[in-house]
């Protein structure tokens, strides 16, 4: 078995090497080439400057993979469960999509107030998001009020153009205030970025997990934009994508985003059968 074909349930390793070979198992160069694992610098060499992984594509090239994770705010947990029961089906209806065009809805962190009835949620968001999706600016961001909600509730959409593509609809939150995403991300490269960058590969990337759904797309984008004159290193690492694993473990469903340089280019889903299969299986 490769190491880009996830191992069997029973010799699960850790998530975030797991989480690695998943991505691998579809990542593909500019040149086209796969990659599989070779190496675990960080459980081998076992000092603190190693990284996850080193993967080697059939013609000889290493790709060094560093991952980490990102737990933006507290309460996380508690405002998944609304959050996805009014929003998580603008990502997964096909029939939402707008040909070249992504667009990612962000809602405000602990928006969605106790006492509201969630699953009432989802058709009014439907409606609004149906009927307003066509005045989304081309490329930029903008605020919308989702009526009959009975609460008030505003969202901004960042949207951005991608000629040739049948279209992206993904969602996230804006974090609350005084919890100023900008820290939690350069924390998060100044613990990776050095080791990685200082690492031997022909190719390096930079992996940012997101179970949480938590974090917009663009706004990583800028953030690392903003850290490259205090952090140099960045330019020696060739790509940063980031992967959403808040349905991983309960439906099998992961997806993959390049989000640096130059913002959201390729992007693909995984489905994990290890998870998938295990809820569709039933009852005894």
């Amino acid at each position: 078995m490769s190491e880009a074909t996830p191992a069997p349930a029973a010799s699960f390793e850790r998530d975030d090497i797991e989480l690695i070979r998943l991505f691998l198992g579809k990542y593909k160069d500019s040149d086209g080439n796969s990659y599989n694992i070779e190496s675990r610098p960080e459980a081998t060499e076992r000092k603190a400057k190693a990284i996850e992984a080193i993967a080697g594509a059939k013609n000889g090239k290493k790709l060094g993979v560093e991952h980490t994770k990102i737990q933006p705010f507290e309460g996380q947990k508690a405002d998944d469960v609304p959050f996805l029961a009014g929003f998580e089906h603008l990502r997964t209806d096909l029939s939402l999509r707008l040909p070249n065009r992504f667009i990612d809805v962000l809602v405000p962190a602990k928006a969605i107030q106790k006492g509201v009835v969630w699953a009432e949620l989802a058709p009014k968001v439907r409606e609004w998001f149906i009927g307003a999706r066509n005045t989304f600016p081309p490329d930029g961001e903008s605020w919308h009020a989702i009526p009959d909600l009975g609460f008030e509730l505003k969202v901004l959409v960042q949207t951005m153009e991608i000629p040739g593509t049948e279209g992206s609809v993904v969602v996230g939150r804006l974090l609350p205030s005084g919890e100023p995403f900008a820290k939690v991300l350069r924390r998060a490269l100044e613990n990776k970025v050095p080791k990685l960058a200082a690492t031997p590969a022909d190719k390096r990337i930079l992996l940012l997990e997101d179970e949480g759904v938590a974090i917009g797309f663009v706004k990583v984008t800028h953030g690392i934009d903003a850290s490259v004159g205090d952090l140099p290193d960045l330019k020696k690492i060739d790509a940063v994508w980031c992967a959403h694993t808040m349905s991983w473990k309960s439906e099998g469903d992961v997806m993959f985003c390049h989000i640096w340089p130059g913002g959201v280019k390729e992007r693909f889903w995984i489905k994990d059968d290890r998870f998938s299969a295990k809820k569709a299986a039933p009852k005894s």
